[in-house]
């Protein structure tokens, strides 16, 4: 595993309890009719088992109106999984790929036409930053890949005029969503 196996200053500490996947889903989707970025929101899952983990996000999904049918996951970064799951009452087949980011999933629909891909919070994470991570994943027109999101949710970022962003997620939205910072001349 790679990308997932959370890095040390990501880590909640070792006597923490460990959450299940029936603790909850841990889900923030970026509202689809705000502005177009590279994720469409973040996802916590609870451990590194896909066909544990699935059943519920799917689930939640398939109540928004998503008929997934496909889930790309990159396989280094999770425990092995089958080639399909039963969930959300139907088959969805687990198509491993190195190509797919291991910081995100990819969600493709039946048609092949819609994809929805979600940046994947390690199951360690901090919870500070994990509600970061999932914050930043939920802004429309943020245009910072998986990895970009996480980052930024670990540590202050540098503006275009080099002064730190907030890391507090609502003040971050509200700045972001308020057309940020403009550039002058």
């Amino acid at each position: 595993m790679t990308v997932l196996n959370t890095p040390d200053f990501l880590t909640v500490p070792a006597a923490a309890s460990t959450p299940r996947a029936s603790d909850g889903l841990r889900l923030k989707r970026r509202d689809p009719t705000g502005a177009d970025g590279f994720v469409d929101g973040g996802w916590w899952p609870h451990s590194l088992d896909l066909s544990v983990e699935l059943p519920q996000l799917l689930a939640e999904l398939s109540s928004a109106g998503h008929d997934v049918a496909q889930v790309i996951y990159n396989p280094t970064a999770w425990k092995p999984a089958p080639r399909t799951l039963a969930a959300a009452g139907r088959s969805v087949t687990l198509a491993p790929s190195t190509g797919q980011d291991a910081a995100s999933i990819s969600l493709v629909d039946r048609a092949g036409s819609k994809r929805t891909d979600l940046v994947v919070v390690p199951p360690r994470t901090d919870l500070r930053v994990a509600e970061r991570v999932l914050a930043l994943a939920g802004l429309g027109g943020d245009l910072r890949r998986a990895v970009g999101i996480i980052e930024r949710a670990n540590s202050g970022t540098q503006t275009p005029l080099g002064d730190a962003v907030p890391l507090d997620p609502l003040s971050a939205a509200a700045w972001e969503t308020d057309g940020g910072r403009g550039l002058t001349g």
